[in-house]
């Protein structure tokens, strides 16, 4: 059963560089140092028996076990292959036995087959040495600090690294993403601390080398429970070959996933997963989830947010359709609707207005071309589109219907694009018809200040005498004033 919290969220301009850089490390210090570890520990493996030094030791540890003497060419022929492995394997767990066997107490000095098997004990650490994993994996009988952290850049071989660095991308950036890149990193090292704690105080005195991140990756999956509790996520999961998605909050996933390290653990036997690392990650980065969201706060509650649903693009993409089959009515009615929505949609106002310039005469293209020169009006990089469209509509019609407070908007707007003499126009007919208008001194005098730029001093001395003329108790006609004086 795969159960795996998904988003789409992931963004290249503010990346996910602590996920990204654990992948690294991990895939370079198995590519660079952990390439050949299986052979050589196969090596390794294959010398101890061969050499007869499994059977020296094994026969130490019967008699250790049971005080019964048994000669070690004798081993084979006494017992059967299948008794051999599970004394080996049972040799191998005992730590006391490996640290009297290693203090040279269980094989004394005095003892006659000391020496053979010294030296073959010699060569096969020698050929151990070799083995990355061996050495620098957590070893709980012979715990230390050192390998309490090494274990968790390791890997046992390719599956085992590529099957860890996918989860370690999927929640490794969700956790980034919500949590910030300090917490990432904190949440990978100290999850993987406790996770080896926890495997330590399990099997306390097994020999056998712990490697993987998966401990720590499990840190991520119980934070990410917790810091997100009651969040709706988006959820693949796979049960066989059936797979799907479903929504749901994301402390759900943790009785989920715990629940499944726990089955694992007691139904499976013999088995290389270290399922009990897995709990401990999982409970210490609830853990650690849990304390940032009482009193760290690190973490974006917002991350998880889904993007609005797009409905403005459908709805122009058909709206175009229609208007190339001429279906007008139909792509009037898409773009109105597009309209409802985003008042200020220029895609739609734009084909709004090219529909309804097809009838001039109408209502509806003097409301296209107000709403449009609106939406230009707003923007300074805009006015330039503004001229042109104006420049059209007055073209088409002979008798305009703009609301006086948007010629106000043009004639100022046009002024700063450098158009003058439209400019000029529109404030002549704003002075002689709606003369009360607020904003015309406002926009004389940047008109008067564009001719200016333009070198026009006849139409700028012009300008701030209609203000001063037209406006006299306006702070603008006080403006225009000492303009003038200072000429």
């Amino acid at each position: 059963m795969l159960v795996v919290p998904i988003t789409g969220k992931i963004s290249w301009k503010n990346p996910p560089v602590v996920t990204i850089a654990l992948i690294v490390i991990n895939c370079m210090i198995f590519f660079l140092f952990q390439l050949d570890d299986n052979s050589k520990y196969l090596l390794a493996h294959e010398q101890y028996f061969k050499s007869g030094l499994a059977d020296i030791e094994v026969s130490a540890y019967v008699e250790y076990k049971t005080s019964e003497k048994l000669p070690a060419d004798q081993i084979q022929n006494h017992f059967s292959d299948e008794t051999r492995v599970r004394y080996y394997e049972a040799m191998a767990k005992d730590s006391d036995f490996q640290k009297k066997l290693d203090a040279e107490q269980i094989i004394t000095r005095n003892d006659p087959i000391f020496e053979k098997w010294k030296d073959l004990k010699l060569k096969n650490q020698k050929l151990l040495a070799e083995v990355i994993s061996f050495n620098y994996g957590f070893k709980p009988a012979q715990a230390d600090i050192t390998t309490a952290f090494t274990y968790m850049f390791l890997h046992g071989g390719f599956a085992h690294l590529f099957g860890n660095m996918i989860f370690l991308w999927l929640v490794g950036c969700m956790l980034e993403m919500g949590c910030g890149r300090l917490f990432c990193l904190a949440a990978y090292l100290i999850t993987g601390l406790f996770s080896v704690l926890l495997f330590w105080a399990v099997y306390m005195d097994s020999m056998v080398p712990l490697v993987g991140a998966s401990g720590a990756i499990a840190g991520f999956m119980g934070a990410f429970t917790t810091v997100y509790g009651r969040k709706k996520i988006k959820v693949f999961y796979s049960v066989g070959f059936y797979f799907n998605y479903l929504k749901f909050p994301a402390i759900i996933l943790f009785p989920i996933w715990i629940g499944n390290e726990f089955f694992q653990l007691f139904s499976i036997e013999q088995s290389n997963v270290a399922y009990v690392a897995h709990i401990g990650g999982l409970l210490s980065g609830a853990l650690m989830g849990y304390l940032d969201l009482k009193f760290f706060k690190l973490h974006d509650a917002e991350v998880f947010t889904e993007e609005p649903k797009d409905e403005i693009s459908p709805l122009l993409e058909q709206a175009l359709q229609c208007i190339g089959r001429l279906e007008i009515e139909e792509a009037r009615s898409y773009l109105m609707e597009i309209l409802t929505k985003e008042p200020e949609n220029k895609d739609a106002l734009i084909h709004l207005f090219n529909i309804e310039k097809l009838t001039p005469q109408t209502q509806a293209f003097h409301h296209a071309a107000s709403r449009l020169l609106h939406c230009y009006c707003r923007r300074r990089e805009d006015h330039k589109k503004a001229y042109d469209v104006y420049r059209e509509y007055s073209g088409l019609t002979a008798s305009p219907r703009l609301a006086p407070d948007l010629y106000t908007r043009l004639g100022s707007a046009f002024s700063g694009i450098g158009e003058t003499g439209l400019s000029e126009k529109i404030f002549q007919m704003l002075v002689q018809k709606k003369p009360l208008q607020p904003g015309i001194p406002e926009g004389l005098l940047k008109l008067a200040n564009a001719e200016k730029n333009k070198g026009n001093l006849a139409r700028w001395k012009k300008c701030l005498t209609l203000v001063c003329t037209q406006y006299p108790e306006s702070t603008e006609a006080r403006i225009a004033k000492q303009l003038l004086l200072t000429q």
